[in-house]
């Protein structure tokens, strides 16, 4: 069935090599595949085989919306970014990487459901796109500008309403840990994607667009709307922009815990500044496009680089506020993740980068003068301020850590590897990433939960950035009064049974630890994570924001219990295309089955699913730790669960013909990579 809303239905195909620039229709891939991720990863299975690398002419650089974009479905301003991706070490492979801002809904309306960029440019363009039409204009003048400087320019010369995806010096230089930038603050991160634009000599990709995207029930998208609305959000008060109107109502962003501009400033310094009307600082609420809540803060002032951070980005340089606690969250804890946006290098890899610098300065494997950086000043502007020029220059050590934490670690070797496996927890061919929550509240600080290690053993890039499956431990936490540092598993199973059984089918699926509290409990694992990466798939490919979607735990009632079935009822109001949850699951599971098929071509295999010794080896705050034989016979029952070989990983060839993936088990046939089913 062709969709009636969603989709303008074109494609818009750029050849930098040619200089050809093509359409093609979204509907060759929609609605099967979705849109977003899904439709990103099947143009990946179709154009960019495993002898392509990330930084070859032949990848693919794919911008991806999906069906709800350029709609005022709530949320609605992300869209992925895809392709054979630089960051993932030591194997380059298939990755994806979500942005919020405006950037989505502007290409929409400028008539294009996707972006499919190729080849490489004989010298550095910029791309302009308006209204049906595109261009490859010259960027002699724009190389070398910082990713601010950039964006002004092109204002400048297309009106002060296009919308821009930029690369700094990072990307200019082929980091794999460069960012594309597109305003102040939202970006392409993890992937190295900045670097993908690098290697194509393209500074940047500009957007204007004045038409419109069709709605097929805009009746039933209205009533979704404003139930999402009430569920998350509430009029400010008129005191305090930051407050809900409503007494003790909670914003249930990622369960409830954080609350409208949260996610941007720490106490301390800066925050101090903000709040005080005479000192020229302001912090205002922020959010993406369509955003009901605004979860971060756009913060100006006087002497620092304003515009919006949030999250890891904002959080990049905590070690600021270790080397000067009386300061706490302080000017230069901000100016570090501006200067890393400037120069368009991956603030959350930045956050393994700088303490395994740190780490290895301490067992005495580097030095100031080899390295040429000031590291007995770790935390303040002196260090970080020269680490990032390096890192975007490529000079000196910051060329080989312009490759990544991963693979500067594993060139130097011996002990400095070992350390940074504190930060990088995948063991085989396709890690690259950096740490995030393998324990609850991070690792080693929390709590073991088995899924966390078979989630992050599975992913593509680095698991939990689909926060849905933590947000609901934290929201259970924060309703307790404790938090994700302090969280006691055995205090918030009761509130998480009634949410994790209408979430992951049983109440069962709470209770992480074995009755006698001394051991973990794996039983639930397989479906709990099967559910999880349906979940994250079905988001990133609708697209929906990932701090509200999926609603799992609601902080606001007395049971907690969310509603599993939002994403699917706007998809189905916007394309009039019914999508039961059901169905929509099985289309997860699909677009899941396809992305290990694209790793499988890569060379993925069951061994590559596996955590360093150090996460068997280390016990959490409960004196518990993970073990071996436990992982590994979760990823087997995991594999049974996804119709995938148990020996291997591989998905089986019947499996890929039920979800209606046969092309895609012909081509792992031809490589030699499906063994013939009795």
């Amino acid at each position: 069935m062709t969709p009636k809303g969603g989709w303008v239905g074109k494609i818009l195909r750029v050849d930098l090599t040619t200089g050809k620039i093509t359409v093609s229709s979204t509907f060759d891939y929609v609605p099967k595949f979705l849109g977003g991720r899904g439709l990103g990863a099947k143009i990946c299975w179709d154009e960019v085989p495993p002898e392509v690398g990330a930084f070859d002419p032949e990848n693919r650089l794919i911008l991806a919306t999906g069906p709800l974009q350029g709609t005022l479905a709530p949320t609605s301003g992300r869209f992925m970014v895809l392709g054979k991706a630089p960051q993932t070490a030591p194997t380059e492979s298939f990755c994806r990487s979500g942005v919020g801002g405006h950037f989505a809904p502007e290409l929409k309306w400028a008539g294009f459901d996707a972006l499919i960029i190729q080849g490489k440019a004989p010298k550095p363009v910029y791309l302009w796109i308006s209204d049906q039409k595109a261009e490859i204009l010259n960027a002699n003048r724009l190389w070398g500008l910082d990713t601010y400087q950039t964006q002004q320019m092109i204002w400048k010369l297309h009106g002060p309403k296009t919308r821009v995806m930029v690369i700094g010096r990072a990307g200019e230089n082929r980091s794999r840990i460069a960012c594309i930038l597109t305003d102040t603050g939202d970006a392409s991160g993890q992937g190295g994607f900045g670097g993908v634009m690098g290697s194509k000599n393209l500074k940047a990709i500009a957007v204007r667009g004045t038409g419109s995207v069709p709605v097929a029930r805009p009746k039933a998208l209205m009533e979704i709307t404003h139930l999402i609305h009430k569920l998350f959000a509430r009029k400010p008060s008129h005191s305090d922009p930051y407050q809900p109107e409503e007494k003790n109502f909670k914003y249930n962003i990622w369960g409830g815990g954080y609350g409208r501009g949260s996610l941007s400033l720490l106490p301390g310094e800066l925050l101090d500044l903000c709040q005080d009307p005479s000192s020229g600082y302001s912090q205002t609420p922020d959010g993406c496009f369509s955003c009901p809540v605004s979860c971060r803060s756009r913060v100006k002032g006087p002497d620092i680089t304003s515009g919006v951070a949030f999250c890891a980005q904002s959080y990049m340089y905590l070690e600021s506020m270790v080397h000067q606690p009386e300061k706490g969250y302080s000017k230069i804890t901000w100016q570090a993740a501006k200067l890393g946006d400037l120069l368009g290098i991956n603030a959350y890899e930045l956050m393994a980068i700088v303490p395994w610098l740190s780490d290895c300065y301490r067992e005495k494997l580097i030095t100031e003068e080899e390295t040429g950086l000031p590291l007995k000043e770790i935390g303040s502007w002196n260090f970080i301020s020269k680490l990032l020029h390096k890192i975007a220059n490529r000079e000196g050590i910051g060329d080989l850590l312009a490759e990544g934490g991963q693979r500067a670690a594993a060139k130097i070797g011996g002990k400095a590897e070992k350390l940074s496996f504190m930060y990088y927890p995948r063991a085989g061919k396709f890690g690259g990433y950096r740490e995030h929550w393998v324990y609850l509240g991070g690792f080693p600080t929390g709590y073991a939960i088995p899924p966390l290690a078979l989630m992050w053993a599975l992913d593509n890039r680095d698991a939990l950035v689909s926060h849905s499956y933590i947000s609901m431990l934290w929201g259970a936490a924060f309703t307790i009064g404790q938090n994700a540092l302090t969280a006691v598993p055995e205090k918030i199973f009761p509130l998480l049974k009634p949410a994790m059984k209408v979430a992951y089918g049983s109440e069962a699926a709470a209770e992480f630890l074995q009755a006698d509290g001394k051991s973990l409990n794996w039983q639930w694992t397989a479906p709990v994570v099967k559910r999880y990466h349906e979940h994250s798939l079905l988001k990133d490919s609708y697209v929906l924001c990932d701090i509200l979607f999926p609603y799992l735990f609601n902080a606001n009632s007395t049971d907690h219990v969310g509603d599993v079935t939002l994403e699917s009822r706007i998809y189905s109001a916007v394309t009039g295309v019914e999508m039961s949850l059901e169905e929509s699951y099985r289309r997860g599971e699909m677009i899941c089955t396809l992305e290990r098929a694209l790793a499988v071509r890569d060379g993925r295999t069951r061994k590559d699913d596996h955590l360093h010794d150090l996460y068997f080896e280390k016990e959490d705050a409960g004196g518990r730790k993970y073990a071996r034989e436990d992982l590994e016979r979760s990823k087997s029952e995991y594999y049974q669960l996804m119709g995938w070989e148990v020996e291997s990983g591989i998905p089986a060839a019947s499996t890929l013909e039920r979800l209606g993936l046969k092309e895609v088990a012909e081509g792992l046939k031809k490589r030699g990579l499906l063994r013939k089913e009795s």
